[in-house]
């Protein structure tokens, strides 16, 4: 598959040709209105957009870390470190309890089994921290992207509207045209994730535990 011919300064043109700017950008760093703003907004709207949704070019699993400190009495058992690169938890999986489903080939898929967790700050109240009750708890979550030949063109879309919404009033002085990137945002993340869905097949909805255990 070929990658996308994209970069941060391209990204950065479209949000600026959505909203009616007068001047394209050449560079990140150049002495200009139009860069300077993308420069300031463009970190922020790539991790904001990540965050909407469950991307899987931007989803990673991993075996998290014990925190070292205690878990709130009574309510969690254990407390894990938060991944230094993580945008947003999506959910935990039990390494150990795997369903096992037939396809038509006669081949099993193993899908682990979600679980509750919660997240709170840590004692010392500087980092975040993954509370739950499962022992060794396998993390799925949306990771900080930065490699832009890997997103996809919905989310290089999505982005650029992101950007714009947050550059408009400071490059054309329209109060008005923020709203309208914002809706852009919206409408083209109902698109995104219609696309990203259908490069995977979910295993069929797994019974519930008390059927499964008759």
């Amino acid at each position: 598959m070929a990658t996308l011919s994209i970069s941060e300064v391209k990204i950065s043109n479209m949000a600026l040709s959505h909203i009616g700017a007068k001047s394209a950008i050449e560079s990140m760093t150049e002495d200009s209105t139009e860069a300077n703003a993308c420069d300031l907004w463009y970190t922020f709207a790539r991790r904001m957009t990540l965050a909407s949704y469950d991307w899987s070019f931007a989803r990673r699993r991993l075996t998290l870390a014990d925190h070292g400190d205690d878990p709130p009495s009574g309510v969690w058992s254990y407390r894990y470190q938060y991944p230094s690169d993580c945008i947003v938890m999506r959910k935990l999986e039990n390494p150990s309890g795997l369903a096992a489903i037939a396809f038509y080939d006669g081949n099993k898929n193993y899908e682990p089994d979600a679980v509750p967790f919660d997240i709170e700050t840590d004692d010392d109240q500087d980092t975040k921290s993954i509370l739950t009750n499962l022992d060794d708890a396998v993390g799925v979550y949306t990771f900080d992207l930065t490699t832009v030949t890997m997103f996809s063109e919905y989310f290089v879309m999505m982005l650029s509207y992101a950007i714009g919404s947050l550059i408009a009033y400071t490059v054309t002085g329209q109060t008005d045209m923020k709203d309208r990137m914002e809706e852009n945002f919206r409408n083209m993340a109902v698109a995104a994730s219609a696309s990203d869905a259908n490069e995977r097949v979910d295993a069929p909805p797994r019974d519930a535990d008390y059927i499964r255990g008759r």
